[in-house]
């Protein structure tokens, strides 16, 4: 059990715990060996792919013919080629490696299988712009949207509509092939339609949609003409819609879900059950503006602290998600930094609360930091150093003052994908 009466190793041992339980997606994939037919091809994208194919690899046994991932950081694994993308805005190797990972695509003999390893992330890391649109054009929308305050969902309805891979596009590329999907899930809901923007899966949307996503969040004059001719097109009927449930669906296709936040969940909670804590799990992924999941998290954390409701001290108190965030101001940090700087002003000098907050890719926002751990001391300290946590705040720079505070969490890349993730702990 935790050392309850003292704070900074507890603190230490919790960041160290789940730290370790972040860090790589379990072991053994779900993949029948029945199911296999010829040989065997590896394909994948995204910020866990790597690890997926590795537990494939591991888990069959048997030799793997060839195959090509596509990962934001530079990974080595035999016989399997690791081409390194750009997240999470695409680039020019972003779509280097896109083409090299299609042109693959269409060496592979009819009858055999292909296992595809998605993730979040892929939505950036595989890419290829449609005929008239520039890559920085591209790369310039996606900023915008993830600036926004769109939802996940929403985000990826645009990139479906603006891209020769996502939506089901791929799966059109493998109509030859016996395909298994397998997917580690980073969005609320386990949304198989939204998760690495579906290349291989169906899309239910349409260009009507994504041209009311713009237009919802005013980003319709501010996008490139040619991304603007592009939808226009779509909504004529001059390119064809991505494909459709029931319409050009793959005729051999096995959807495996291998990971989710909410399984992450239930597996953090035995962890902290074990080491005498009183674990409550909000079972419902958030995806909201970042500023009613702050609020969210703290009334929970205040009914703990007043009413012993819905758990008794010693708590731990554990919430999963996707927050959006319309960014107006120039800063640097992540959604959960933010939300932890949020949290630490919210819950300033209140009996004993620590909380982390981490992307459980190892990635936060556009810093090499993963989240941040507080207390409900850290801005009463912060004032005390003459540091004014709300101008932090307001700035969007919560990575300058986690850093001026020494509460930044650093991961690097986990090899895992399961949303954003809060645990605190009520003593």
């Amino acid at each position: 059990m935790l050392n309850l009466m003292n704070k900074e190793s507890n603190q230490n041992d919790l960041l160290s715990s789940i730290k370790d339980l972040v860090i790589k997606p379990g072991k053994g994939v779900p993949v029948a060996k029945t199911s296999l037919q010829g040989d065997i091809w590896i394909l994948g994208a995204g910020k866990a792919s790597v690890s997926m194919a590795e537990s494939v690899i591991e888990d069959l046994g048997i030799p793997i013919k060839d195959g090509l991932i596509i990962s934001p950081s530079h990974d080595y694994l035999e016989p399997i080629q690791v081409f390194k993308g750009s997240h999470p805005l695409p680039t020019e190797d972003t779509v280097a490696a896109s083409y090299e990972l299609l042109q693959l695509v269409q060496t592979i003999p009819a009858g055999d299988t292909v296992i595809f390893c998605l993730s979040g992330g892929a939505s950036s890391l595989l890419t290829i712009p449609p005929f008239g649109i520039e890559i920085d054009e591209l790369s310039f929308v996606y900023e915008l949207l993830l600036e926004s305050g769109a939802a996940i969902q929403e985000i990826n309805i645009v990139r479906k509509h603006l891209c020769e891979l996502k939506g089901g596009q791929l799966a059109q590329e493998l109509h030859h092939v016996n395909l298994i999907t397998l997917i580690i899930s980073d969005v609320p809901g386990n949304d198989f339609g939204t998760i690495g923007s579906a290349p291989t899966l169906p899309d239910s949307s349409t260009y009507q949609d994504a041209l009311d996503v713009l237009m919802k969040y005013d980003l319709w004059r501010k996008v490139p003409e040619s991304v603007r001719n592009r939808i226009h097109m779509g909504l004529e009927g001059e390119i064809p819609e991505t494909p459709k449930p029931g319409d050009r669906e793959h005729p051999n296709h096995t959807v495996r879900l291998i990971n989710s936040a909410d399984a992450f969940a239930q597996h953090l909670k035995d962890h902290l059950s074990k080491q005498g804590f009183n674990v409550w799990i909000d079972l419902e992924a958030y995806n909201d503006e970042i500023n009613s999941v702050v609020k969210h998290i703290c009334s929970n954390v205040i009914s703990v602290l007043s009413n012993n409701e819905p758990v008794h001290k010693p708590a731990a108190l554990v919430f999963f998600g996707e927050s959006s965030i319309k960014i107006t101001q120039r800063g640097k940090g992540g959604r959960n930094q933010h939300l932890a700087l949020a949290c630490a002003i919210a819950l300033e000098g209140q009996h004993d609360v620590t909380m982390i907050s981490l992307g459980t890719d190892g990635i936060d926002g556009n810093t090499e930091a993963a989240g941040a751990i507080i207390t409900s001391y850290t801005t009463l300290q912060a004032r005390k150093k003459k540091l004014n946590p709300e101008e932090f705040l307001q700035k969007f720079d919560s990575y300058h003052f986690h850093k001026h505070m020494d509460t930044l969490i650093k991961t690097g890349p986990t090899g895992n994908n399961l949303m954003d993730l809060q645990v605190l702990i009520i003593q």
